[in-house]
């Protein structure tokens, strides 16, 4: 691939990443409110007076900012402010200033959340002093003492109907000459990056502790890769310009650009969906106060906010068992509960995968780049 070709899509991929909050690092610098320990957090009167929250750039950011906050804030009487930060970054940010971190709550999927763990970055959750805790589905509740599961997302191969006729069924489709369509990569530091590696593995013999076969199929089909993104929501960026017509996407992307007119469907492979999970913990010196940050899970996992994750145009999966799936999901998944999803996803290994992501996402911006 040239040079120029990939360097010119990397510039224009960042432009879709989202931008930071600076509204968020200047409630942080004025709160000076640390809360106590006082029992349970729910109830509806303010705790604190603002709370900062890592997010994700693209639809994650739009849906804590346009949504969440709104409900927190409702419920709770708390500013919440987000930062759109990939869930490397967000550890990396912590672990830089622990003692002042520049964020209450991270959200992190199951394989940062091991890593911030080792690093002694967050607390432990008392989920007696979070009502709607006892709301979530068991199959997302934490076995490590930590927060329950916020939301959850799929990792799904979307392509263009229009551009490919007959539905995949592989992810081997990509590696398919005759294929006439564009394809889309997105950088191994989003966890959507690194998925597809090890789902692209997996049906080629590979698997978690051997990744070969996957770099070996992003080689072959690197002359017919035409953005190389560097987050989610860059590539769905790229998918609604027409600009990349087959690639790794998250279900709720891929519904979101439906739900935008753009051709987009879902391909029902053989190896199913893997899932990434993700959870809001609490810092270990959050300066918002604990009350405050357990007071802000609280309202998330409210069906209030939960409700919102799940609609249109955002389609998350819940971890409110008491939440209602809307049609779209229902259609296009074919499922109607948090039990549905469950069900048909399986997870990756995290605890083999960490160890060896960092060399993974060097060389495979080595391979895009060369």
């Amino acid at each position: 691939m040239d040079r120029r070709f990939v360097n010119r899509l990397s510039r224009r991929s960042v432009l879709g990443a989202g931008i930071f909050l600076g509204t968020s690092w200047m409630l942080k610098a004025c709160n000076a409110n640390v809360g106590q320990d006082s029992g349970t957090v729910g109830g509806g009167s303010a705790v604190g007076e603002d709370i900062v929250v890592a997010s994700f750039p693209g639809t994650t950011d739009a849906v804590m900012r346009e949504e969440i906050a709104p409900v927190v804030a409702e419920k709770t009487g708390i500013d919440m402010s987000a930062q759109p930060l990939l869930a490397f970054e967000q550890v990396a940010r912590v672990k830089a200033s622990p003692d002042n971190p520049p964020f209450d709550l991270l959200l992190l999927d199951d394989g940062q959340n091991a890593v911030a763990i080792e690093e002694d970055l967050l607390q432990p959750f008392p989920a007696d002093r979070v009502p709607n805790a006892s709301d979530v589905n068991p199959g997302f509740k934490s076995d490590d003492g930590l927060a329950p599961v916020f939301f959850a997302q799929g990792i799904v191969m979307a392509y263009n109907p229009e551009k490919v006729t007959t539905p995949p069924t592989s992810w081997e489709v990509m590696l398919d000459p005759n294929l006439d369509a564009q394809l889309g990569l997105v950088s191994l530091n989003s966890i959507l990056g690194t998925s597809f590696m090890v789902e692209m593995a997996k049906v080629l013999g590979g698997d978690e502790s051997n990744i070969e076969p996957a770099f070996e199929a992003v080689s072959e089909m690197l002359p017919r890769v035409s953005g190389v993104a560097a987050n989610p929501g860059a590539l769905v960026t790229l998918f609604q310009q027409g600009e990349v017509d087959v690639s790794p996407m998250w279900h709720n992307d891929a519904l979101t650009l439906a739900e935008r007119g753009v051709p987009v469907a879902v391909a029902t492979l053989d190896s199913g969906i893997a899932v990434a999970r993700y959870s809001l913990n609490v810092v270990q010196n959050p300066t918002a106060g604990l009350d405050t940050a357990l007071a802000g899970i609280d309202a998330m996992l409210s069906p209030e906010a939960q409700a919102a994750l799940v609609a249109a145009p955002y389609f998350y999966i819940p971890s409110n068992d008491t939440v209602e799936f809307p049609p779209e999901l229902v259609e296009v998944l074919g499922i109607e509960s948090v039990d549905d999803f469950i069900a048909m996803s399986h997870g990756l290994d995290w605890a083999t995968i960490n160890p060896q992501r960092a060399e993974w996402i060097e060389r495979f911006n080595q391979v895009v780049q060369a």
